[in-house]
C-alpha cells in the first residue's frame, strides 16, 4: 500500500517512513457504483486516496435538488478526497459518489487521529498539507462570493434571494 501513496501528490512531501506509517493504518475500500463513498452530513470517517474509478461531488440544495461541484477520475492519477473530516468536526460537506467502480485507499479518521496523539510528525505534517488546501479553497471561495456580489450589484441587484440564488448556481469546488 505504501506504493500507492508514493505516487499520490498530497502525500509527495513525506518521507518514504513517512508514507508507510500511513500505509500501516490505511485499509483498502472498494465502492459500487451508485456507492457513497463519503455522504454529505455524516460524520466523517477518514481521508480517501482514489487509486482507481470515477466520483462525483455533489452538494445538496434546497428543495430536495443537488448541484455537481465536480468530477474526479483516479485515471488522471491518484488523488484525495475527504480531507477535511480529517481536522474538522463537523460533517461532511458534500456527497462524493461512486460512478462506477471505485477502489481506494482509506486513512480512518481514528488512526489519523490516534498518530497526532502520539506526536508522530508524519501526521503533523498531513495536518499542515490539508490546512493549506483548505486555505487556498477558502481564498477561491472569498474571491467568487466577492466576483458575485460585483456582477449582481452592476446589474442594480441587491435582493439578498438574488445573491443567494447566484452562490448556488456559480459556486464550486
Amino acid at each position: 500500500m505504501e506504493e500507492s501513496l508514493q505516487g499520490v501528490k498530497f502525500f509527495e512531501f513525506l518521507t518514504e517512513e513517512e508514507r508507510e506509517e500511513f500505509a500501516q493504518a490505511s485499509q483498502l475500500v472498494s465502492f459500487g457504483a451508485g456507492k457513497d463513498v463519503i455522504e454529505e452530513g455524516s460524520e466523517p470517517g477518514g481521508l480517501f486516496v482514489l487509486t482507481s474509478g470515477r466520483v462525483e461531488v455533489r452538494k445538496s440544495l434546497p428543495g430536495g435538488r443537488s448541484r455537481l461541484l465536480a468530477e474526479i477520475d483516479a485515471a488522471d492519477g491518484p488523488t484525495v478526497v475527504g480531507e477535511r473530516g480529517l481536522l474538522g468536526e463537523s460533517g461532511a460537506s458534500a456527497t462524493v459518489r461512486a460512478v462506477g467502480g471505485v477502489e481506494a485507499i482509506k486513512v480512518p479518521r481514528d488512526a489519523f487521529r490516534r498518530m497526532v496523539a502520539e506526536g508522530r510528525p508524519a501526521a503533523f505534517k498531513l495536518s499542515y498539507r490539508i490546512a493549506r488546501t483548505l486555505a487556498r479553497r477558502l481564498t477561491r471561495l472569498d474571491e467568487e462570493v466577492i466576483e458575485a456580489i460585483r456582477e449582481l450589484e452592476s446589474r442594480g441587484e441587491t435582493d439578498v434571494e438574488a445573491f443567494r440564488d447566484r452562490l448556488i448556481t456559480d459556486w464550486s469546488v
